[in-house]
C-alpha cells in the first residue's frame, strides 16, 4: 500500500479556521531582586505538599493567557535537586502542562545556576 504524505506549511487549513478557539500562553518576565542580586519569579511563598520551598533556577517559568496576565495558568518551579513542582489551571490539561514543562526542561539542560 503506497501512502503519499502532503507538506504542509503554515498552520494547517483546519486550525485557521478556529485560530480564535485557540489559546496563546505568554511567559511571565522575572523581576530583578536588588537583595539576591538575581533575577527572581514570585512564587508567592509555594510550598509543596512534602513541604518543599521553591528554589532559584534558570528552570523555572510561569505562563500567563495574557502579555501582562495576573492569573497563572502554568507554573514550574524547582524545589530539590532534581525535584520540581508544577501547578496548572483551565484551560491547560494535565498532560498539555506536563508536555510543556518537558519541552521547557529539555531545551535548558545543559543550564545551570
Amino acid at each position: 500500500m503506497l501512502m503519499q504524505i502532503q507538506h504542509v506549511s503554515g498552520l494547517p487549513k483546519d486550525w485557521q479556521e478556529k485560530r480564535s478557539r485557540a489559546d496563546q500562553l505568554c511567559s511571565r518576565s522575572p523581576f530583578y531582586n536588588n537583595m539576591t542580586k538575581r533575577y527572581e519569579l514570585d512564587f508567592r511563598e509555594r510550598v509543596g505538599r512534602m513541604g518543599y520551598k521553591v528554589q532559584t533556577s534558570v528552570k523555572n517559568f510561569q505562563m500567563t493567557l495574557e502579555e501582562n496576565g495576573r492569573q497563572t495558568i502554568l507554573q514550574l518551579g524547582r524545589v530539590g535537586k532534581s525535584k520540581y513542582i508544577m501547578d496548572f489551571r483551565y484551560p491547560l490539561t494535565g498532560y498539555q502542562a506536563f508536555c510543556i514543562c518537558l519541552a521547557s526542561m529539555d531545551s535548558k539542560l545543559c543550564c545551570t545556576l
